[in-house]
């Protein structure tokens, strides 16, 4: 997939957003995001899917953490169960569509608890060996966050630094590493817990989990991986990620 120039700059201001407006989204913006979805479902196998009406999926969910509200559309992330990596490369691709829509002025938020699975399901379209694994919001926001949004930013506010990210290296750090592991830093994770390291040796990059996260962490892999990217790309450095010998390397 080709990295967008405006997906290096949204990550800057990414932040997630749980209160929204009602406001449908708009025909231009709605065909954007379905283009993005189409590109990501060819390249990579998985079964993304824009719902243009998710107001059921979080009826009677109260969850402290992750209550929604005002919601209309929401990508349902999708994919066969036998694909290697799923979760991973879910995060990675999905993270793209949060990306796209941040820097169309869209609010977004992963999703992958605190939502009517069931009713989902009625929703998505599940083949044969097919899993939901979790679900993007995406509508319109207003400037302002609610005094509930200011709450989580706030007790979410901490981040790891770069030596808690990038665990393992080589004596000279070249700044295409550098980049990307400050982008990387920037990636949102399930509950903000960034269970993610990075070694960097040999000229190869490493990403890995460093501890669980509630079942999310592999999706919390890919997201970060794609932040990384971002990172490096931004510096002249175009590599790909690779699945070798069971590890994730950039090289």
């Amino acid at each position: 997939m080709e990295i967008k120039n405006q997906w290096i700059e949204a990550q800057n201001y990414r932040v997630s957003r749980r209160v929204y407006t009602g406001k449908q989204l708009e025909k231009n913006e709605m065909q954007a995001i379905k283009n993005l979805i189409y590109k990501i479902n060819h390249e990579s196998g998985l079964k993304f899917q824009f719902i243009g009406d998710c107001s059921q999926l979080f009826n009677g969910f109260s969850a402290s953490y992750g209550m929604i509200k005002g919601l209309n559309s929401c990508i349902a992330l999708v994919g066969n169960i036998n694909i290697e990596n799923l979760k991973t490369k879910i995060g990675y691709y999905g993270e793209m569509i949060v990306l796209e829509a941040t820097s169309m002025n869209l609010g977004t938020c992963w999703i992958g608890g605190t939502y009517n699975k069931k009713e989902c399901s009625k929703y998505a379209d599940l083949g044969e060996n097919e899993k939901l694994v979790c679900v993007i919001a995406i509508g319109h926001i207003k400037d302002e966050k609610s005094i509930r949004e200011k709450f989580i930013s706030k007790i979410n506010k901490g981040r790891k630094s770069f030596d808690e990210i990038l665990l393992d290296k080589d004596l000279k750090t070249p700044q295409w590493v550098r980049e990307g592991i400050n982008s990387a830093i920037k990636a949102p994770s399930a509950l903000n817990k960034q269970p993610i390291g990075y070694s960097f040796k040999d000229n190869i990059v490493k990403a890995y989990i460093t501890k669980e996260n509630h079942g999310f962490e592999e999706v919390d892999l890919g997201i970060s991986m794609l932040h990384f990217k971002l990172g490096s790309y931004s510096e002249g450095n175009y590599g790909n990620w690779e699945w070798i010998d069971g590890e994730n390397l950039y090289k």
